[in-house]
């Protein structure tokens, strides 16, 4: 019996290992989402974000656009980068790749939302970087210079961050095209798990540069001819293009407990595989689909009673869509429940090599809000699509959904045209933290202990001495004391102060220009922020010079959502090649 005892010890503590805790995310979106919070009101409103091909991306490549299906969920601005901030050159910011540009942000912020200063983790920190698009090499200097080179190739995206930041664990650049972004948080998590780094960054991103990708893929006839992506739908023709960049910050749940991290949510399990010799080298294949689901869901011990919705790749394309719900039917359905699919394509456009860390996102909040929104452009179900007796419904409207009943797990999955299919599992990260929240007032980002179904938020147990605020430059510093000090302006603002301090001034990289600001109250520090913002004097503002100390913080460690980083963005971009 004692030997029983120790077995099912030493597979509970595996099992342990294998689940990855999803500390912080970063992302960008169409429709200028540039965090969980605009990217959750966009989700639970339904709005369409997509729209024509920014002009200013159209002109430079003269009539080439001509005859394109370019409708798409594009970025606002692609070329604005703060290269200062990251030591990077003019010339060489010109000549990178703005999808590494982008990642080199988007990771930053990844890290500042899980408030964990990279350079605390630097030695045991592995990068993975999902990545496909290479418009970028039609815009090139007419000679070639080194900087191009290094600036160009996939493998350059992982190792740049990982240069940048000073991170020393794995690095690497993953091309499965659409299904790139959940392959690259796949082999994070496996690395993980090996111990083949302590932390880890799985990032996704894509970019439409140049016309002659949009040409490729239009001659596959799977892009919608009216420009509209209708996932599940009876008037589904293709899908359309879009942009975007996502990346989250992952470690061992047992470590970010320990460590009394923020758990957003917790991947239960992920897997990756093969379409072979199917159909056609990229058409999708219902046995492979099958056989994934059901594998991830048998190395993690759950079963299709636990997804209560599913994430789907749905492109919304005739074919590819009846095919991706027949294989989630026969893995997840079934079971007498009420379970729900939904694709955000509908809503941001196919962000390819970005889509499926996007999608994750997606889950994530949905388990974080208790909400399953609406299907964006959703009025009939395809013909070809068969639910009867699965439980799968496409939601028409914003669905409740509670995590501490049947179906508390949320699936994603992200399909490749490479053939390459990864699929992962998210549960909640707390099991029950009272009412359910509304989709219009979702809740807060208040301190939370090491996560557990029983631990309940932590209040430190001394007010703070006061907050750190720093930036690159004496601009973005004035920038940032503002944004803080609105921040700090809102109804639960004294609640959350002591853990808004403690994120502030331990969980954020200390930079060139710093200030620390003395206060025990959130509205002290607003008016001392708000002065610090607008140039004036405070008496409870001071200058801090090279490596000044600053009070320790208290204990436990606490975590609060800050505003992001105030990016002091320029233009950097080349003409493109004639004819691109």
């Amino acid at each position: 019996m004692e030997t029983i005892r120790s077995l099912r010890a030493e597979l509970d503590a595996a099992r342990g290992t294998r689940r990855i805790a999803v500390v912080g995310t970063g992302l960008r979106a169409p429709g200028g989402i540039g965090d969980r919070e605009t990217y959750w009101r966009a989700l639970a409103e339904g709005r369409d974000l997509t729209g024509e091909l920014p002009g200013q991306r159209r002109g430079v490549f003269g009539t080439a656009w001509d005859g394109l299906l370019s409708r798409g969920g594009y970025l606002d601005d692609v070329f604005g980068f703060d290269a200062k901030f990251f030591g990077i050159s003019p010339r060489e910011a010109r000549n990178l790749d703005p999808q590494h540009r982008l990642l080199l942000q988007v990771v930053w912020e990844a890290f500042e939302d899980a408030a964990i200063p990279p350079a605390s983790v630097a030695e045991s920190t592995g990068v993975y970087v999902g990545i496909t698009g290479q418009d970028h090499r039609h815009w090139a200097e007419p000679e070639p210079n080194a900087s191009w080179l290094i600036g160009n190739g996939h493998c350059f995206a992982a190792g740049r961050i990982a240069y940048t930041l000073g991170l020393r664990g794995p690095a690497m650049a993953i091309d499965t095209a659409c299904s790139s972004s959940l392959v690259a948080v796949h082999t994070a998590c496996r690395a993980l798990t090996a111990g083949d780094c302590d932390v880890a960054v799985a990032a996704g991103v894509s970019l439409v540069l140049a016309p002659r990708s949009t040409a490729e893929i239009q001659r596959t006839e799977a892009l919608s001819p009216d420009g509209r992506c209708r996932p599940f739908d009876a008037r589904a023709n293709g899908f359309v293009r879009g942009e975007g960049c996502g990346a989250v910050v992952l470690k061992r749940l047992t470590d970010a407990e320990r460590d009394g991290d923020r758990v957003l949510a917790v991947i239960e399990g992920t897997g990756v595989n093969q379409d072979g010799r199917s159909a056609g080298f990229t058409a999708p294949d219902v046995t492979a689909q099958t056989q994934l689901i059901t594998s991830v869901l048998g190395a993690t011990g759950l079963t299709a009673d636990d997804i209560g919705y599913l994430e789907a790749h749905g492109t919304g394309t005739p074919l590819g869509d009846p095919i991706e719900l027949e294989a989630a039917r026969t893995s997840l359905g079934g079971t007498g429940r009420t379970w729900y699919v939904g694709s955000v394509k509908a809503n941001i456009g196919h962000a390819e090599a970005a889509a499926g860390v996007l999608g994750l996102i997606k889950a994530l909040l949905c388990l974080e809000r208790r909400h399953i929104p609406r299907q964006a452009r959703f009025e009939r179900l395809n013909p070809r699509i068969v639910l009867d007796g699965s439980g799968m419904t496409v939601p028409t409207e914003t669905v409740p959904w509670d995590p501490t009943a049947s179906g508390r797990c949320a699936a994603i999955s992200s399909f490749g045209m490479s053939g390459t299919n990864a699929h992962a599992v998210l549960s909640p990260a707390v099991a029950d933290l009272g009412p359910a929240p509304t989709p219009e007032h979702p809740p807060g980002s208040t301190p939370v202990a090491p996560s557990g179904p029983e631990t309940p938020p932590v209040t430190p147990a001394s007010a703070p001495a006061g907050l750190l605020v720093s930036a690159h430059t004496g601009t973005a510093l004035r920038a940032l004391a503002l944004r803080y000090a609105t921040a700090l302006s809102g109804p639960t603002a004294e609640a959350d102060y002591a853990a808004f301090a403690y994120t502030a001034t331990h969980g954020r990289t200390r930079l060139r220009c710093a200030a620390w600001i003395t206060a025990d109250s959130a509205a002290e520090a607003r008016e001392a922020l708000t002065a610090l913002g607008r140039g004036a004097d405070d008496p409870r503002l001071r200058t801090l010079h090279g490596t000044e100390t600053v009070p320790a913080g208290p204990a436990p460690r606490t975590v609060r959502s800050l505003p992001l980083y105030p990016w002091e963005e320029t233009t950097h971009s080349i003409r493109p090649l004639g004819g691109a």
